[in-house]
C-alpha cells in the first residue's frame, strides 16, 4: 500500500485528477453519494485525513516539529494544545468547509493533499513502517472505503471513469 498511494493508474488517483474532474464532472460532485454526503464534501473529508498524516508521522512518529508554514487546507481547526476531537467532528467541519467553496477549490485541495501524502510516504523508512504498520495500512483502507462513493453517485454517474464513460 505505502508505495502505491501515488500510482497514477490507481482508481483513487484517477478519481482525484484535478485536470479531468473539474471539467468533466460538472455538477456530479455536488450530488449526494451513497453515504449521504456530496462527492465534494467527501473529497474535503479525504483531503483533511490525507493532510492529517503529516502531523502524525512528523510529530508523533518522528518526534519532530511541523514546518512553520504547514497548515490544514481548511484553515485553523480551533483546537487547543493536545486537543483532538472525535472523527465525526472533523468530518462535519470539513463537509461544511466544502459546501462554501467552489468545486475546483475542493478538488485542488484534495489533489494537493494526496500528492503531499504520497511524497511523505516515500520518506517513511522500513523501520517506521514496521513500527506503525497498522496506521499505514489504514490509509489504504480509507481510500478503499470512499472509492465506492466516487464510483457511484446518486445521479447514477461514475465519478471514477467519467472521462471514459460519459453519461448517456
Amino acid at each position: 500500500m505505502i508505495l502505491t498511494v501515488d500510482d497514477p493508474d490507481a482508481a483513487f488517483a484517477r478519481a482525484l485528477s484535478a485536470g479531468a474532474t473539474a471539467a468533466s464532472l460538472g455538477g456530479a460532485l455536488n450530488a449526494p453519494t451513497c453515504a449521504g454526503w456530496t462527492g465534494k464534501e467527501m473529497l474535503a473529508h479525504v483531503a483533511f485525513w490525507d493532510e492529517a498524516v503529516v502531523p502524525a508521522v512528523v510529530t508523533m512518529f518522528r518526534g519532530q516539529n511541523l514546518p512553520p508554514d504547514w497548515a490544514f487546507g481548511s484553515g485553523d481547526l480551533g483546537l487547543g494544545d493536545g486537543e483532538w476531537p472525535a472523527a465525526d467532528v472533523h468530518n462535519a467541519r470539513e463537509a461544511a468547509w466544502a459546501r462554501t467553496r467552489p468545486l475546483t477549490d475542493v478538488i485542488e485541495r484534495c489533489d494537493r493533499a494526496h500528492h503531499r501524502l504520497a511524497a511523505l510516504l516515500k520518506s517513511v523508512t522500513d523501520g517506521e513502517y514496521a513500527d506503525h504498520a497498522g496506521y499505514f495500512a489504514g490509509l489504504g483502507a480509507h481510500y478503499d472505503e470512499h472509492l465506492a462513493e466516487l464510483a457511484t453517485s446518486a445521479a447514477g454517474r461514475s465519478l471514477v471513469d467519467s472521462e471514459r464513460d460519459p453519461p448517456a
